[in-house]
């Protein structure tokens, strides 16, 4: 119950106890305004309204009135509602109920429920049962906003031949190259060993696709003990490869707490467990760092892991979730790049690692996820909104 709910009831009890709060004729029984939280499906263009019934437990003699005010929640003025300053309703004697209307601003766009309060106050001759009423806003409509600008990577490289592509063109996940890793991590990685605080749901939950893009969601719902759903996916035993050019096209999410990832494991563990046969990051973002973009090797002898790590930060205030962005690859025996949109920014070699063995000369399979939480981005806060999308055009290697 809100303050302002508390408040009002208070002063009721105390004016029924005290004799007090005879309204503007003196009449210590006035009437008692009641009204419901109210649910409005969004719609997909123009507006609509939607509408708060305001009830007297009785009738009155005497003129009543009440202001009323929108205040914004996640449902924003002038984006999803019309706001509404200081309006007067008024019910004339022998008047038992009216009937407030909000208009509500639709889109086509996926996103979550989202709410606002309209607040009454002032009131003149009536009590005032509570002082807000919730209004939700349900979302109705499947579709991402995104257009399609941004860097695109080139078709063919010299000396290299395409072998292997994801372009997810489709409408399910292939599972000729994806299998869906699901749950928690537990019982052998709880968290998937960072404190992850996301639970991984199986196909078609939290990964659809639209206009040619394969869409991971990150929803703020409660599943198997977790507070947050996602997808994370793998090619191991189904698509793996040792050296060549990865080229890999996406926008993606932001926020406290996201943590979006396209990496590598081994195939098969020649040095051991992790991360003694290695890992290789070709991106990871935080997002609460939306600009920057990492890329990052593990290896060492364990239990934890040594690791070499090189940011790629973008220019003039621009975000990784404004456009699409390439991440790439280029792998060679010793010897690995990293690039974004064919920029260079960080070189690991063979002699990079010192006495350490080099795992990376071996097959590793690619993974695919979206983490919310963990020990490195922290966990969401107020700020951080939902649902959030990883958003992926293709995936394609080349080798020599």
């Amino acid at each position: 119950m809100s303050k302002s709910n508390v408040m009002y009831i208070l002063i009721w009890l105390l004016a029924l106890a005290t004799g007090c709060g005879k309204g503007n004729g003196g009449n210590n029984d006035i009437p008692q305004m009641t009204f419901d939280d109210v649910q409005v499906n969004e719609g997909n263009s123009g507006t609509s309204q939607v509408a708060i019934k305001l009830v007297l437990n009785r009738t009155s003699s005497k003129e009543i009135s009440v202001r009323y005010s929108t205040i914004e929640g996640t449902a924003k003025a002038g984006e999803d509602f019309t706001a509404v300053q200081g309006q007067l309703v008024t019910f004339q004697p022998n008047e038992k109920e009216k009937t407030v209307h909000i208009q509500i601003i639709a889109d086509e766009f996926r996103e979550a429920d989202e709410t606002f309060q309209v607040k009454f106050d002032n009131p003149s001759n009536v009590f005032l049962l509570k002082g807000t009423a919730t209004v939700t806003i349900k979302n109705d409509d499947t579709k991402v906003p995104f257009s399609n600008t941004g860097y695109e990577a080139q078709t063919n490289y010299p000396g290299y031949t395409l072998v292997w592509s994801d372009e997810f063109n489709g409408t399910e996940l292939d599972n000729s190259n994806w299998t869906a890793e699901t749950g928690d991590g537990c019982p052998n990685l709880c968290g998937w060993g960072n404190n992850e605080l996301q639970y991984y749901m199986p196909p078609p939950n939290n990964v659809f696709f639209q206009d040619g893009k394969m869409i991971i969601e990150a929803r703020a719902e409660t599943y198997g003990g977790k507070n947050y759903t996602s997808t994370r996916i793998k090619t191991q035993g189904k698509r793996f490869f040792k050296f060549g050019r990865v080229d890999i096209r996406a926008i993606l999410p932001k926020g406290k707490g996201i943590w979006p990832a396209f990496w590598m494991l081994p195939q098969d563990n020649v040095f051991g467990g992790w991360p003694g046969s290695g890992e290789i990051d070709i991106m990871e973002l935080i997002g609460s760092e939306p600009s920057k973009a990492h890329a990052t090797v593990h290896f060492g002898p364990g239990p934890g892991s040594i690791n070499i790590s090189r940011t790629h930060t973008l220019s003039g205030g621009a975000t990784y979730n404004d456009a699409f962005h390439v991440f790439s690859m280029e792998w060679e025996e010793d010897t690995l790049r990293f690039y974004v949109d064919d920029i260079l920014y960080s070189t690991v070699t063979k002699a990079d690692l010192g006495s350490n063995t080099y795992p990376f000369n071996e097959s590793f399979y690619f993974l695919i996820n979206l983490a919310v939480g963990g020990n490195w981005p922290g966990a969401p806060d107020a700020n951080t909104t939902f649902p959030q999308w990883l958003i992926v055009d293709y995936i394609r290697i080349y080798q020599k």
